[in-house]
């Protein structure tokens, strides 16, 4: 039997719910249109503008890239609703998982191959064979609108592990998430809302088949927010955790709440760490469009720990967190310094 609490959670969100697809779900499916009637006319003057600015067609790869994207979504959305309509007559939960599932990995897959392409930027990748195999917790570095593909394009499409995302709330009004996103073990939280407890659900019955995936920085790394977070570290006088924090260079020191709650009920699951470097400097949407992608190589870093070298205690886990993440952070700086976060100029 549900909770009182629970039942009226579900009572308010789901007009919530259905209120905001109402707007999102016309809105993609207008502009998927508008783009696609009017792509020959922007293309054009878009190609015009970039033969006098002679900034490698940033413009011409927006217009297609925007196109794509709202195609992508459009048929997502689609799908996703003949998937609802299928499973009326099925009645088969795990299909209905397994199907959604299938459609998050194209639509990830589709949307990473064709801004690769679109953009012309190259990614290389080592430890790939740490991921052909689940249960797993994946920590993962947050610094780019694009490094958010990269669990689904590495270790989901090529091994067929289901991850459960943790994602912030603002992602809901991507209608493909919205809709596909809630069908599957996923939680949407609220940054700094005390939500952390929610990543706990997701711990529960993984198999060899499932891993969980959160970026434990909580948001995008800039060096303006490290200087935020330090100086509220001092403030709190959370002296031990800031000498560690103030070592951080080029990541954000990771959160807690939703990190730990994880690690505290992992009852088998390695973890999996994520670094990358190349995505630095491309924060959000603008940045693609001012061509800051263009030519880049990007590399992708994936390293494996038992579940059996997880400290057991808390304050222990929390050193072995932050010495992890040191080593996520010390594989960046020396990427970085090798440039693969510039453009090619050629």
């Amino acid at each position: 039997m549900q909770s009182a609490d629970k039942l009226s959670n579900q009572s308010i969100s789901f007009p919530k719910t259905w209120l905001r697809r109402a707007v999102s779900i016309p809105l993609y499916v207008a502009l998927c249109l508008l783009f696609l009637i009017l792509l020959p006319v922007n293309l054009l003057l878009a190609f015009s503008v970039d033969l006098i600015r002679r900034k490698q067609f940033v413009l011409s790869r927006s217009v297609l890239f925007f196109t794509f994207y709202f195609c992508c979504e459009v048929t997502g959305i689609l799908v996703s609703f003949a998937l609802w309509l299928a499973n009326l007559f099925r009645r088969n939960t795990e299909w209905f998982l397994s199907a959604n599932y299938t459609l998050q990995r194209w639509w990830a897959n589709a949307l990473t191959q064709g801004t690769q392409k679109l953009f012309n930027f190259t990614m290389q990748v080592e430890g790939t064979d740490e991921l052909t195999r689940g249960p797993i917790i994946v920590f993962a570095r947050h610094a780019s609108v694009a490094d958010t593909l990269l669990p689904a394009f590495f270790i989901a499409n090529p091994n067929g592990i289901r991850l459960r995302y943790v994602l912030k709330s603002q992602l809901l009004w991507d209608p493909c998430l919205d809709i596909v996103g809630n069908r599957l073990p996923n939680v949407f939280v609220r940054r700094d809302a005390g939500e952390a407890y929610m990543v706990n659900r997701l711990m529960t019955n993984l198999t060899a088949r499932d891993g969980v995936m959160i970026y434990p920085e909580g948001t995008r790394f800039t060096p303006a927010k490290r200087q935020k977070i330090l100086e509220r570290m001092q403030e709190k006088g959370e002296l031990h955790l800031y000498e560690k924090a103030a070592q951080l260079q080029h990541t954000l020191p990771p959160r807690l709440g939703g990190a730990l709650n994880l690690l505290e009920r992992n009852e088998q699951a390695d973890v999996i760490f994520c670094a990358h470097a190349g995505f630095d400097g491309v924060v959000d949407l603008r940045d693609f469009l001012n061509g800051v992608m263009i030519g880049r190589t990007v590399r992708v870093r994936f390293s494996r720990v038992a579940f059996q070298a997880i400290p057991a205690e808390r304050e222990e886990r929390i050193d072995w967190l932050m010495a992890n993440w040191q080593q996520v952070d010390d594989w960046v700086g020396r990427e970085l310094g090798k440039g693969f976060a510039k453009a090619a100029k050629s």
